[in-house]
Parts: structure tokens; sequence; C-alpha cells
């Protein structure tokens, strides 16, 4: 099992991080709660809005990312549901904790602590890369406790492309360009806002990003998934191999609602009321 090394590269480094994070969810609606709850990683960081006796909707980001990932997101599920986005330990957010290792049920044994911490018997999930794969990770271990998985350019289903690491890297020693350069690739062309290249730059420079690269699941693993299932992934996404993820998911899982978007890269953007259709329907 790989070592789990420090998060940040330095006490300050992790200040700046941290603070640019706090800043951005201060300027957030005011309806948006904030709270941390004890898990086994350690404190864990939470942002909340919608009814607090509705439904759970569980989201969960990228890498080296956290839940500012879903400000915009949040308001349109949070007319239906209880919306609960969780910053993963190990990342660039509030919680506490090293990254969690894949290769174990480390990630399905924190979901499971933070799922009885908010009292969550059942729940709907939401998870971009990282997050999509934590979902999965967690569904195919406790399927009685999920309603339904929406996921958004998952890792798992296929294996992550190597070619993206082999430019990645070389781009992270080439400062404020290069981290800019990360982020185009990790949008596929479209544009990318202002606030997500500031903290970019700043998450290359303080953080130390997690080696392991998530594992891919085998088929008897995601045949455990009844439950309904809505995928999307990008033709041009430069992290994920989408078209194999794509035809995989609907082998394994038949019932799963599959959507490959043509010319979209790796962050999918503007499926918040697709999403919560699909949601409501669970």
């Amino acid at each position: 099992m790989p070592a789990r090394r420090a998060v940040y590269r330095s006490e300050p480094g992790r200040l700046v991080v941290t603070g640019f994070y706090r800043r951005i969810l201060d300027e957030a609606p005011s309806a948006l709660r904030r709270r941390f709850v004890p898990t086994g990683e350690g404190r864990t960081h939470l942002l909340e809005a919608g009814p607090e006796d509705g439904d759970v909707v569980l989201l969960l980001h990228g890498s080296a990312s956290n839940s500012a990932t879903w400000l915009g997101d949040i308001p349109v599920w949070a007319r239906a549901f209880r919306v609960v986005a969780a910053d993963i330990p190990g990342h660039p957010g509030l919680s506490e904790g090293l990254p969690l290792a894949l290769s174990s049920p480390d990630t399905a044994a924190w979901l499971q602590g933070l799922l009885d911490q908010i009292g969550a018997e059942t729940v709907r999930m939401v998870g971009m890369s990282l997050g999509g794969w934590a979902a999965l990770d967690y569904a195919t271990r406790h399927p009685d406790r999920i309603r339904g998985l929406s996921l958004l350019a998952p890792a798992g289903l296929a294996p992550v492309r190597g070619s993206f690491v082999l430019r990645a890297l070389p781009l992270s020693l080439l400062g404020k360009w290069g981290s800019d350069r990360t982020q185009h690739l990790v949008f596929g062309g479209r544009e990318v806002p202002p606030p997500v290249l500031e903290f970019g730059r700043l998450v290359a420079r303080h953080h130390r990003p997690p080696l392991e690269r998530p594992r891919v699941f085998t088929d008897p693993e995601l045949g455990r998934l009844q439950m309904p299932i809505q995928f999307f992934a990008g033709t041009r996404d430069a992290l994920v191999r989408a078209a194999d993820s794509a035809r995989r998911l609907a082998r394994v899982a038949p019932q799963a609602e599959v959507h490959l978007l043509e010319g979209e890269g790796h962050a999918i953007l503007g499926r918040a009321e697709q999403i919560l259709s699909f949601l409501e329907g669970c």
C-alpha cells in the first residue's frame, strides 16, 4: 500500500490554500450551512443546504479540489433535497486527515462513518472524477444504502489515461503557466473561470497530490450496482477514457442512463437540472 504522505508542502502553504477556499465560501449564499463532523479520519468539513429533514444527496468532488466545485449546483438540488457536500480527506479542502488509500476499504469506511454522523440511512450520491470513484467504491460495498448514483467523468470504469500524467508532470514544474495549461487540459478547451485558475496555481505550488491512481473495479463488483445510475463523460476528456467507461457501464449495469457528451472535457458543467430530474426519480 502506498505511503500516506503529508497533504501540504508547508504549514504556511496550507494556510494560503485554505484561506483562499474560506474566502470563496464567505462569498457564497447565506443559506449555505458549514460545519465539521467527526470521522475515523478526523474532522470532515461539510457544506449543507436545503431542508434539514429532507432526503440526503451527498456530493463528492474530484482530486486536488474541494466542495466549492458544487457552489453553482447546490441551490438547484437544495430545492428538493438536503444537500451535503463533503471535503475529501487529503485534498485541498478543510477536512482533516491524510489521503485515503485507494487500494483499501479506507474510502468506504470514511463514507460509512460520515453517513452515520449526518443520520442518513440511505443516500443519493453525486460524484465527480475521483469523487465518482469514491461513490462507486462505496456503492459496490454497501448497495443497500444507495438510492441512486449520478457520476460525472468517474474514475474506476476504465484505466486513467497515462498520457495525461505524462503531460501534467512536466507542466507542474512550469509555475503559473504550467498550472493554467493543466487546467485548460482538464476543461477540454472550455473557458476556465478565473477563480479556478487562481486556486489551481495555489494548489500546484503548495499541495502534495496523492500519487496513487484509482483502481479499476471488477465486473463482479460493478454487478452489485442495481440502483439507478446516471453517467456523464466528455469525448475530449484528457483523464478518463470516456467511451470505454460508457461502454463498460452500459454492459455491467444495463439500467444506467449513459450520456457521452460530444466535445466536452473532464469538467462536466451545466447539468444541474438534468441531475435533479434524475435524483427525484430515484
